[in-house]
């Protein structure tokens, strides 16, 4: 099936983008993104390629126990963020000079989401202060634990568990997989808050601002500004949400303005306050001035 982004898309773009990832939930290989899910117990297997047709991709359903063509649809639709209307982050990016090399180099990018709200809040804690290939590797061994997969032409695709199974865990179980304590404490936190709702996907979608979205996240054990900022834009598609103390994007401003140093909050602040909706694409884009 093919699938129509909401202005310009380069899936090209994006591949090599997630190529470079060592995300342990999806496989990339010769331009083609596998990725296996649950929908509602029913597990599915399926590829996401570039399409024939311009600002489009193709998607294959390669196994399926009875999700079906529109589950898969919206989920990609959701990961590939194929409904935003990238010409108008285009047309603001215009205005600002420090966008003029970005969004000509990385035309067609868009964010590549975290679906899943148990997937980004593990993420946004385990990926907090420590270098991005260990990251991955602690996520790895937290998605193998469970043993969720699916097998296809001698690979194994990995299934995220669900809030519930982590809640088997205990802290010692994940001190075992190397991830610190507090951290521990803090993903099982977080899984009881979506297990009883208060961190649902759907419920957080429910608020009317960015801002208290953002308070009531930032209210939960383990989750600070950056983290809560993580989850807002990667996956509550708040438009407004940029992680204002992220390292990344300190050093990204420290090029684009010819910087001798990293920019202090205030000096952050008083651009990113002008970004406005735009704020989480602006960002998407400010990493990747640094590559």
């Amino acid at each position: 099936m093919i699938l129509r982004a909401c202005g310009p898309l380069d899936f090209g773009v994006m591949y090599d983008f997630m190529e470079h990832q060592e995300d342990c939930l999806y496989r990339t290989k010769d331009k083609k993104v596998r990725r296996a899910e649950i929908f509602d117990g029913r597990r599915v297997l399926f590829e996401v390629s570039e399409s024939a047709e311009p600002d489009a991709v193709e998607v294959e359903i390669l196994h399926d126990e009875g999700a079906g063509e529109r589950m898969v649809s919206e989920y990609v639709a959701d990961w590939f963020d194929l409904d935003y209307d990238l010409e108008r982050f285009y047309t603001f990016a215009r205005r600002d000079r420090r966008f003029e090399t970005v969004t000509r180099e990385y035309y067609g990018f868009r964010m590549l989401s975290y679906v899943n709200i148990t997937d980004v809040l593990v993420w946004s804690i385990i990926g907090q202060q420590i270098n991005m290939k260990f990251a991955f590797e602690l996520k790895r061994r937290l998605v193998e634990y469970f043993g969720h997969f699916i097998e296809y032409e001698g690979k194994k695709y990995w299934i995220i568990p669900n809030a519930g199974e982590l809640l088997t865990l205990t802290v010692e179980d994940m001190r075992e997989m190397q991830i610190s304590r507090r951290k521990a404490e803090y993903i099982l936190a977080c899984a009881e808050g979506v297990q009883n709702g208060s961190l649902s996907k759907e419920y957080l979608q429910g608020f009317d601002s960015y801002s208290r979205a953002k308070a009531h996240l930032t209210g939960v054990r383990g989750i600070g500004p950056w983290s809560a900022n993580v989850v807002l834009m990667r996956t509550i598609k708040s438009r407004h949400a940029v992680p204002i103390g992220d390292a990344g994007l300190r050093n990204a401003f420290k090029i684009t303005d010819g910087l001798n140093g990293k920019p202090d909050a205030r000096y952050m602040e008083d651009i990113i306050s002008g970004w406005g909706q735009f704020g989480a694409y602006a960002t998407l884009y400010m990493w990747r001035v640094l590559g």
